[in-house]
């Protein structure tokens, strides 16, 4: 175990909300990530590791895949830091491959699997991996995406249905509901991992130094940047949000957030595999699936994106189905508005709502909502720095740090900030300074350490010299009984420089006019920050993971 090398002063306002008995600084295991899963199978070989559709595999069972998942790779010649891309939902073999691939010492690539043949060439060519990993179903456009990357030397291809149980696989085929397509230059999944061994030759593991896994994230440009975290951290994440919960005691979770997304690997995935918890996998949320899997299995821990929260609660009101069996639930891609936040109060009677921010480039937890008797939740708080983790806010422009309760940028320092971008210097030189990870989403601290979320640097809006963010707007607009969700904007004008755009998706059955949209607005905002447009939309565009696209929306509307 190694004491936190992060120095955060002993003044900051901020520890007092922490959770008892714990100290600031923590002690962190210099450990490889898949340690979580082979502690875990050691102590718990009998426990269930992973639940699909009804399809339970022990720690023990899992370890095993794992193993014999590295060892097939290294009889492929696969070496310390090679990557391999894997292109599947979230399914058992998704975390076989997480692992094995690591305990084989290279590098897992996960990746949104719906990518088209086009956007799969530009991940070929920046990350050239010698292995990919997908379902059958997308066999074709991974072949000819790869033809444009001659390093690729295997596809491995597996179906959907390969860990279904028995049953459902059979009845699945007899009705046509479950399809194998033949994939001729393609390996077997389950042929691969059949043949080898349950041994690998383990790999020498720096954790601070090396890369457990690359995230590809666009942020909100779209311009898609491998995120390269080491083992240390996500392990040390992990450890952070294991202690800021030491009390809550959670023995299964639920898996919806995509697995190539950190919100998916750190406190979904490998916090789950460190408590030796059972794991329930989804590939796809269905709220009225996800509702049931919960009631009918008494899962305790779910995290999910607002409008993951928001399509239970209209099913909630649909099916009366309470989920009384929550004890942990965390959102994250967005701010969960006051209405969401209670709606899921009344859904999930017994659990704890926590909003934590963070972003991928910090494994992704920067901070977390207090569990302290002495907090007091306020919409759009994001809560306090998680353990040994220093956050500033400071000028955009000039990089000095501001006063309390002025907003400016929100900048990171911790031992789970990332190692740079793959194959981007520039990039990372631009994020990375002097240890601090520069986030471009701007905040406030107020005088007792609690920091608030207001919105990118990019989304920023100046109106006629005065700069506006949209989230305080988007906040007032939420607590309109008629909206179901809102962006806002700023749009080119001749007279204010930019004008503020609101862009409104209505609650079903909803009616409203501009003007009611903007009156509303009147006697709760500053006159520059009142919206002087209002767009009515079926949908606002969204990231994978819940976040609303500003920049797609300024596209759409210029």
């Amino acid at each position: 175990m190694a004491k936190a090398d992060y120095y955060v002063p002993d003044d900051r306002p901020w520890f007092k909300y922490y959770p008892k008995d714990v100290p600031h600084h923590l002690d962190y295991p210099e450990i490889p990530l898949y340690q979580f899963l082979d502690d875990s199978a050691q102590k718990y070989p009998n426990n269930t590791a992973l639940v699909f559709y009804g399809n339970e595999i022990k720690y023990k069972k899992l370890k095993e895949l794992t193993d014999r998942f590295a060892n097939a790779l290294q009889n492929l010649g696969i070496q310390k830091g090679d990557r391999v891309l894997i292109l599947l939902p979230n399914c058992p073999q998704t975390v076989i491959a997480l692992y094995g691939t690591m305990k084989a010492g290279a590098i897992p690539v996960p990746l949104n699997p719906m990518y088209t043949d086009k956007e799969l060439e530009y991940f070929f060519k920046d990350l050239e991996p010698r292995i990919v990993i997908t379902l059958d179903g997308f066999y074709d456009k991974v072949e000819k995406a790869s033809k444009t990357t001659p390093q690729i030397e295997k596809i491995i291809t597996t179906n959907i249905s390969d860990y279904f149980p028995l049953s459902k696989r059979v009845l699945g085929r007899l009705f046509g509901k479950i399809q194998t397509i033949n994939c001729p230059n393609a390996v077997s999944f389950n042929g691969f991992i059949k043949n080898s061994k349950p041994q690998y030759n383990e790999i020498k593991i720096n954790p601070k130094e090396d890369i457990a896994v690359i995230l590809y994230t666009g942020g909100t440009t779209g311009e898609p940047k491998g995120v390269m975290l080491t083992h240390f951290n996500i392990v040390s994440n992990v450890t952070a949000i294991d202690n800021w919960f030491k009390d809550t005691k959670i023995e299964s979770s639920l898996i919806v957030v995509p697995l190539f997304h950190s919100f998916g690997i750190t406190p979904t995935l490998s916090w789950s595999v460190l408590k030796s918890r059972k794991i329930f996998l989804l590939p796809k949320f269905h709220p009225k699936e996800c509702a049931k899997l919960i009631k009918e299995n008494k899962i305790q821990f779910f995290a999910g994106v607002p409008a993951m929260f928001a399509a239970l609660w209209e099913n909630f009101k649909k099916e009366e189905m309470v989920l009384d069996s929550l004890i942990l639930c965390g959102s994250a891609g967005a701010s969960l508005s006051s209405y969401l936040w209670q709606s899921i109060q009344k859904m999930a009677p017994n659990t704890i709502v926590v909003d934590p921010w963070g972003l991928s480039e910090a494994s992704p937890m920067a901070t977390m909502t207090p569990l302290s008797p002495i907090f007091k939740r306020e919409i759009n708080s994001i809560g306090v720095p998680v353990f040994d983790t220093d956050v500033k806010v400071v000028d955009s422009e000039t990089k000095e740090e501001l006063p309390v309760n002025e907003s400016g940028e929100l900048i990171i320092k911790g031992p789970q900030v990332f190692k740079g971008y793959w194959k981007k210097e520039e990039k990372t030189k631009q994020t990375l300074k002097d240890g601090w990870l520069y986030t471009k989403d701007i905040g406030r601290m107020n005088k007792d350490g609690l920091f608030y979320y207001e919105g990118r640097l990019d989304d920023m809006i100046n109106v006629r010299g005065e700069k506006v963010w949209p989230r305080e707007i988007e906040e007032v607009l939420e607590s309109n009984p008629k909206i179901q969700e809102v962006a806002v904007v700023g749009v080119k004008d001749d007279y204010y420089g930019q004008a503020i755009k609101a862009c409104v998706v209505l609650k079903e059955g909803m009616e409203a006019s501009e003007k009611e949209i903007i009156d509303f607005c009147k006697d709760k905002l500053a006159p520059h920050k009142i919206p002087h447009m209002v767009e009515f939309f079926n949908e606002l565009p969204k990231s994978i993971v819940g976040k609303i696209l500003h920049y797609r929306l300024r596209e759409k509307i210029k």
